[in-house]
């Protein structure tokens, strides 16, 4: 797959293209369902693999705007390895910056979407709003899609695909959507998240030399060398992938330590089983359940005694779901 960083990068080619276009944070089952249509959906079973292409957005929209609690839910970099895992040859990843935010739906659509990249077939959700203050809809493209049939031979057709969002089944979340990712995340619901993500909410860092403390409280930790995460704090039941294939599970700590009166959120993992050297090791960490939140304790026996209670917890949820 070849990435673009910016449309001045893409070169318009007689080869027309089959796009889908969205943020693809977390590479939700939504997403992939609208990347089953661009590919495999009843208008591309004839498809040429060559010309399917994604638009995305680095920096997102949410981020260029400041967006109050917008976290990512995966790095660039992870999206656009799915997304060529997924078939795509092309992928246009473009910048998010106030000369860009300012572009008209009909600007989007007449000089990027038809004129620079010779536009087949749009696949879409029916959420999708594009242009300066989103004032572009489903509406506006069926408008383009109708006038283009009419107007030009199939050469110059611009077919739209609009797909249904898709659903969760319960009663508060009535579409999976990254924002409602992002709300399972923070409170800790890491096996619902999980369950709708492409691949887990997980964390890969460097062992390093930490201060020791958790040895002398009969817990020894790795320390992880990472300079952010989610917005999340507590204890969490965790699995390790250690030199790329060994698995164990364990409780990873996230925050400030407050019983030790800390100021800097940390990453320690106590995992089970397990006493190799792994200083410089890069580890993977997948979170799974949240036990609590981070305590200050009033003393170091009050801070062992919880620290044994999450243990045992943590071995009745990996009975509890055949993990052990």
């Amino acid at each position: 797959m070849k990435i673009y960083k910016s449309l001045n990068d893409f070169n318009k080619t007689n080869e027309r293209t089959d796009i889908t276009i969205g943020n693809f944070d977390g590479f939700h089952s939504g997403h992939r369902e609208l990347i089953f249509e661009t590919r495999d959906g009843w208008f591309h079973r004839s498809t040429v693999l060559s010309r399917l292409t994604a638009i995305t957005f680095d920096p997102m929209p949410e981020e260029f705007f400041k967006k109050k609690g917008f976290f990512r839910i995966m790095s660039s970099e992870d999206k656009f390895k799915a997304f060529s895992e997924s078939g795509f040859k092309h992928l246009i990843a473009i910048p998010f910056n106030e000369g860009f935010s300012k572009i008209t739906a009909k600007e989007f659509i007449e000089d990027i979407l038809i004129k620079k990249l010779n536009i087949n077939c749009l696949t879409i959700g029916s959420n999708f709003r594009f242009g300066n203050k989103r004032l572009g809809d489903i509406n506006l493209l069926k408008t383009y899609a109708q006038e283009r049939d009419s107007e030009f031979s199939d050469e110059g057709k611009f077919h739209l695909k609009v797909i249904d969002l898709k659903k969760v089944f319960t009663p508060d979340t009535p579409v999976v959507s990254s924002s409602h990712i992002r709300e399972l995340i923070v409170s800790g619901d890491f096996r619902s998240a999980n369950k709708l993500l492409k691949n887990p909410i997980s964390i890969t860092g460097k062992v390093i030399h930490g201060e020791k403390r958790g040895k002398d409280l009969g817990y020894p930790t790795a320390n992880i060398n990472i300079c952010d995460f989610y917005p999340i704090n507590g204890i969490f039941l965790v699995e390790v992938l250690i030199k790329g294939y060994l698995h164990r599970h364990g409780l990873a700590s996230w925050g400030n330590k407050p019983t030790f009166s800390g100021t800097e959120n940390t990453l320690e993992v106590y995992i089970f089983n397990f006493d190799e050297d792994i200083y410089d090791e890069e580890i993977k960490i997948v979170f799974l359940d949240k036990l609590r939140d981070q305590i200050k304790f009033e003393s170091k026996e009050e801070l062992v005694k919880q620290m044994n209670d999450d243990h045992k917890n943590a071995l009745v949820i990996l009975r509890a779901n055949n993990e052990l």
